[in-house]
């Protein structure tokens, strides 16, 4: 039996410009995924306590199998830190962590770069259309610098944060196309909105790699977020409330309509998860995870 895992991901700067060719901060956050295989005589047996959603780790196991040239029975069992349909990455989770698992079962070593482009690859498979982020995330772990069709670039940064879960549910894909119509409807004042959300992006990025603090600019990008009309009450409730309690910033992370905020907090981390948690939320603790996809245990 083997025990892989990855980690989920929360996007601290760039979420929906980042479609229209500007750069995204994105980075791994210690909640993880944990993949339980072991090789059985025939078949594929998935257990899941959180989601039946198995289309993931199948259309990771098929990958795995067509890379490797061989196949084995498989029993896969998945536990989760990550809510489902979060904004939290955990689809992207799931398939590293199976690819992981299954390459390791069948003695096919993969490279982190051929793992990334696998998950990838699974994500686009089962989704129709997926941005290779989130299982570049999940497989190097820690900061990551991200500009379309560029090379990723690392971030050495600590930025403690914790992460506020609405429980509410959403659509990635109609939320970006809401954005897109509003782009087409009113171009003269969503292209600014949209490079300037790049512009905080690339002085946030200065700003971790300078130490600096990057609370304000946090601010500022939920608010060009909330103009593209992707926030919600609740988000906006958590957010609010986040800072008064004292987090020296706080946005929704994401693609908004639901899901998470994230907040910045060097000091008054129990305060301001007390705080999500008192408007009838899920608060969660989350310093950036600087590993990605690995073994956890591997036992013959």
């Amino acid at each position: 039996m083997i025990t892989t895992s990855a980690p989920g991901k929360v996007i601290l700067f760039g979420e929906h410009a980042v479609v229209y060719g500007e750069p995204a901060l994105v980075c791994a956050i210690d909640k993880r995924v944990y993949i339980h295989a072991s090789k059985v005589p025939s078949g594929l047996k998935i257990i899941s306590g959180k989601s039946k959603d198995f289309r993931y780790v199948k259309k990771a196991v098929e990958l795995v199998f067509e890379h490797a040239g061989k196949k084995c029975g498989l029993d896969i069992k998945i536990d989760s830190e990550l809510p489902p349909a979060s904004g939290l990455g955990s689809s992207a989770a799931v398939s590293v962590a199976t690819i992981l698992a299954v390459s390791e079962l069948l003695g096919a070593k993969l490279s982190k770069a051929e793992i990334a482009k696998l998950g990838h690859k699974a994500e686009l498979e089962v989704q129709g259309a997926a941005s290779p982020t989130d299982t570049a995330i999940s497989t190097f772990g820690g900061v990551l610098f991200i500009q379309p069709k560029k090379k990723y670039q690392r971030i050495n940064a600590a930025l403690p944060l914790v992460v506020g879960y609405t429980g509410v549910e959403r659509s990635t894909k109609i939320l970006v196309q809401n954005v897109r119509s509003l782009k087409e409807k009113f171009p003269e004042i969503v292209n600014p909105i949209i490079r300037d959300i790049g512009k905080i992006t690339r002085k946030a990025k200065r700003r971790l790699e300078n130490n600096e603090d990057v609370g304000e600019l946090m601010d500022i990008n939920h608010g060009l977020l909330c103009a593209l009309g992707v926030s919600t009450e609740k988000l906006n409730e958590l957010v609010y409330a986040a800072r008064k309690a004292g987090a020296k910033g706080a946005k929704l992370t994401g693609a908004g309509g639901g899901g998470c905020m994230i907040a910045c907090v060097p000091k008054n981390a129990e305060k301001v998860a007390r705080a999500i948690e008192a408007c009838g939320c899920t608060a969660l603790r989350a310093p950036i995870s600087k590993e990605g996809a690995r073994v956890e245990k591997h036992a013959i």
